[in-house]
């Protein structure tokens, strides 16, 4: 009960928003509401929301061990870097050093970019790590796991995770200011720029590499090719929603849009795009409340904070969110399994040292 009283004007966003996007997918003009992969997401949409509410819900009244899930993030990732390492050397498959086999097949991850979201959200629990070790021995081994997930986050060279990740963690530096002592600062700056060169130097493919992702947005002719043929879709997209602002199409209604401009997408590359498309403008603008609500409570809490561990470890937490959520301009983030779970673990992370516990107890 405290939490819903603390919570009401979150609780009214969600309950209204779940009716928007509900009406949207059952007076769906395409009768999405009859094809199975529409209906599983829809179920999908309100699952993710509620894993959040029910994550942020029992952190409140037992908060999550941010720093074991922070290191577990980092060394499972970096677990996959050295396994990518041994399958490039070892692996029998005649394939296996061909570029179509590490663009979409890339060792436990599938398409490379979704091995950046997993590798964005890895680098910056490392930084967290280092930024709230206290020692110089835990930082060691912050910097271990970050050179190699950052290394292989620029091997990758997705341009849309590099640049989230700049923004995330600028964001997070600005709101969450946390206080760092300088050999941190050299750590996380020295184990980037080897990472950077590591990368470089074992860079195999056109795709490989800082050096060739600059190269690829130089060469670039016009802002159409400077997104990779993004905008092309989303201008598509945008006008056949013509007459169906309101409430948009249903979910799943990019994949259904009758003579799309490219057929072999399955999502417009732009989460606001999507959630246009499937909800229309009420349930995009309800949704857009609710997490701007959220990134302010983040904001707030961060005001809250004292300890340089505590800090270093919301800091994190806070850049993975806006990391993810910024890589949702240019991909589908809400709409992939592991980076909306990255997401929303995030974020409910950001409230581990929130008095809402206490608070909880004491009115029990």
């Amino acid at each position: 009960m405290p939490l819903i009283r603390d919570n009401r004007w979150i609780l009214v966003l969600t309950l209204a928003w779940v009716v928007s996007v509900s009406v949207s997918f059952y007076t769906s003009p395409l009768n999405l509401q009859f094809l199975t992969v529409a209906q599983f997401r829809y179920a999908e949409t309100l699952v993710h929301i509620f894993f959040f509410l029910s994550l942020y819900v029992s952190n409140q009244l037992s908060p999550l061990p941010i720093k074991k899930i922070l290191i577990a993030i980092v060394f499972s990732n970096a677990l996959v870097v050295v396994h990518a390492f041994l399958t490039w050397h070892y692996s029998p498959e005649p394939n296996v050093h061909t570029e179509s086999m590490w663009s979409n097949y890339f060792p436990m991850s599938g398409n490379i970019r979704h091995a950046g979201f997993n590798m964005l959200v890895a680098v910056v629990a490392a930084i967290g790590l280092i930024f709230s070790a206290k020692n110089k021995v835990d930082a060691l081994l912050g910097a271990l796991g970050l050179l190699l997930v950052c290394g292989c986050l620029v091997w990758l060279g997705g341009r849309g995770s590099m640049l989230s990740l700049i923004i995330g963690i600028s964001f997070a530096w600005w709101v969450v200011s946390p206080k760092v002592f300088l050999w941190k600062k050299a750590a996380v700056i020295g184990s980037v720029l080897l990472s950077v060169v590591l990368a470089e130097q074992l860079s195999q493919f056109k795709f490989n590499g800082l050096r060739n992702s600059v190269a690829k947005s130089v060469a670039a002719e016009d802002f159409n090719r400077l997104s990779s043929g993004r905008l092309v879709i989303w201008q598509d997209s945008m006008e056949k929603l013509e007459g169906h602002w309101v409430m948009g199409f249903g979910s799943q209604a990019y994949l259904m849009l009758p003579d799309r401009v490219v057929r072999k997408t399955s999502s417009p590359h732009n989460v606001f795009v999507q959630f246009l498309l499937e909800w229309g403008v009420i349930g995009t603008l309800l949704f857009s409340a609710l997490f701007a609500t959220l990134l302010y409570s983040i904001a707030c809490v961060s005001t809250q904070l004292h300890g340089q561990s505590e800090r270093g470890l919301v800091f994190s937490a806070s850049a993975i969110v806006v990391a993810l959520s910024a890589h949702g301009l240019t991909d589908g983030t809400f709409y992939h399994g592991k980076a909306s779970f990255y997401l929303a673990l995030a974020a409910a992370l950001c409230f581990v040292f929130t008095e809402r516990q206490s608070l909880a107890v004491a009115d029990k």
